[in-house]
């Protein structure tokens, strides 16, 4: 079963254009990805999309609405999710001016909610992304994300885990997962690493990694997923510091391959 994605995002310089789409999922399907995680830009037809999805034999495995935009974009959305055959809908983070308060969170989960509540009658979820500034504490021991989870509808609103975003948040990604495992069946494989040291002893940059090639304990990770019968484990990497990013994803891919993940 083809369970390993990628999140387009990686490779968001070469898919500016139609042309640079196709291009690049004909690359994509030579490394052996059947699956993929893209964001039709305003500026593309869906419907011309997935006549390329489809003339390259590989799946979209979820659509994407910014999620300010949901209520507004429901019909859309809906439309979208018929056209790639999906039952999964990407958002992005809490917005900025209520990251900082557990009302604030509070606040954006009763938005997402109501703004469900069409997407649940066509059995669509919802799938939160998050950073690492979710996991800051906003009062009485809870961190962000845990406001947001507690707030919302388990049926309608689940979270596409970002392995990187949780380690750099301070947990540790298995932990988190096994913790929240009724929550999540997609998530993001992106590997965590740390630069080369700065001008201090103690200055350590985060850097993001091909999946296998950072410090993530992956065989930990993969197993609370595959327990929890994950759908699509969509590699991501947000920057490749000049590494030929088909070169990096292709890394992260025979990982992927090699830890049994599509068997």
């Amino acid at each position: 079963m083809d369970r390993i994605s990628l999140q387009m995002y990686t490779v968001r310089e070469f898919t500016k254009s139609i042309e640079g789409l196709e291009e690049t999922l004909d690359k994509l399907k030579k490394i052996g990805f059947r699956l993929l995680q893209f964001s039709i830009p305003d500026s593309m037809d869906p419907k011309e999309v997935k006549k390329l999805f489809d003339a390259a034999g590989i799946r979209n495995d979820s659509v994407f609405c910014r999620g300010l935009a949901l209520e507004a974009r429901t019909k859309s959305v809906l439309s979208q999710c018929d056209l790639f055959e999906t039952k999964y809908v990407r958002i992005d983070s809490i917005p900025r001016d209520l990251s900082n308060t557990a009302a604030g969170y509070k606040m954006f989960a009763h938005y997402l909610n109501e703004v469900t509540e069409e997407l649940g009658r066509h059995q669509v979820k919802l799938l939160y992304h998050f950073h690492a500034f979710e996991f800051i504490p906003v009062g009485n021991g809870k961190k962000g994300i845990e406001v947001l989870l507690e707030e919302t509808d388990p049926e309608r609103v689940q979270i596409i885990p970002d392995t990187h975003w949780i380690q750099s948040g301070g947990c540790n990604p298995a932990d988190f997962l096994k913790k929240w495992k009724s929550r999540f069946n997609y998530m993001h494989a992106k590997d965590f690493t740390i630069g080369r040291m700065g001008q201090t002893w103690e200055a350590r940059p985060i850097q993001f990694a091909p999946v296998g090639e950072g410090a993530l304990d992956w065989k930990s990770i993969l197993k609370v997923c595959r327990d929890n019968e994950v759908r699509s484990y969509a590699i991501e990497q947000d920057d490749c510091y000049g590494r030929d990013p088909f070169e990096c994803v292709k890394s992260s891919y025979d990982f992927l391959k090699k830890c049994g993940v599509d068997d």
